[in-house]
This record gives structure tokens, sequence and C-alpha cells, in this order.
């Protein structure tokens, strides 16, 4: 089975580390319930990187699929933040630059067996439209609602 994932930013959640945990137990249950092919990976902090981080503990093949190369993506990150990124480029088995969000969440959706979405349920942004790819793709989804920051609704821009 191959498993995409996609959510939030770790700032948007009410308590990243309570998301980071919930990404965790959710691949290691879906570990627990057939053999996984790979994990696909959109790059973003948070949920997409700890994906790929429990994809490497767990010694899950993964694919990072960019929507940009890494200096333009990464832009604004911190050098913590684009460092764990290029660690997770350096561990994944494949790295694919789609040409723009839109495209990156449509391949996420359109090749997965599976798309996990760890996430406020909060409209709009990157995580919404990969829903909605799946949903127009019919590729199952796996719907895990977390407590959202209250600065949710203050936050604007793509990644979300």
């Amino acid at each position: 089975m191959i498993v995409a994932w996609t959510g939030h930013r770790p700032d948007l959640f009410a308590d990243a580390s309570t998301a980071r945990a919930t990404v965790v137990d959710t691949a290691r249950d879906l570990l627990h319930q057939e053999p996984l092919e790979r994990f696909l990976v959109g790059g973003q902090r948070g949920v997409d990187t700890w994906a790929a981080e429990a994809a490497v503990d767990f010694g899950v093949p993964f694919t990072v699929v960019l929507p940009f190369d890494v200096p333009d993506f990464t832009l604004d990150w911190t050098d913590t933040d684009r460092d764990r990124l290029l660690d997770s480029l350096a561990r994944a088995d494949q790295v694919r630059v789609a040409g723009g969000y839109s495209e990156r969440n449509r391949l996420l959706a359109a090749e997965a067996d599976l798309l996990v979405a760890v996430w406020t349920g909060r409209a709009g942004g990157g995580t919404a439209e990969t829903l909605a790819f799946a949903q127009q793709f019919a590729t199952p989804i796996r719907d895990v609602r977390l407590t959202a920051s209250p600065s949710t609704g203050r936050q604007a821009g793509r990644g979300i």
C-alpha cells in the first residue's frame, strides 16, 4: 500500500507535540494493518516532516514530492527547518519536484492508495486542496482531526 500524508504546519495545531505523536501513532497503526510499500510526503514543515521521520524510524521507503526546488521552497524557513528537510531528502528513496503546490497536492492524492490527513479541518490551503483531489480521484482518506491553534484564523499562505 502506498500512503500519502497531508496536514498542517506545527503552528496551526493547538499542541504540535500531540500532532507529531499522532502522525507517529498513525504510521505505526498502518504498519500493523498491512504491508506498506511506501510513504509519499510533500516536504512541508509539520505533518510532512513528521511522516518522513516516521518512515525512517519504521523502515518504510518514502518519496518526497516538493512543489519547488529547495531554495525556492524554503526561502522563508529557519535554518533548523531547512536542515530537517535536507536530512529527509538525503534519506528519501526518491525526491521529485512537481512544479507548484497544486501539482504536488494532485500527485500525492493521485498516486496514493490511501491519503492520511492530520489536520484541524481548516478550509483553504494545501491540506484542503489535497483532500479535494483525493475525493476527485476516489482515493480513500483517513481523516485525523486535531484541535487548532487559537491563532489559526489569522494564518495565511500555502502549505497549511
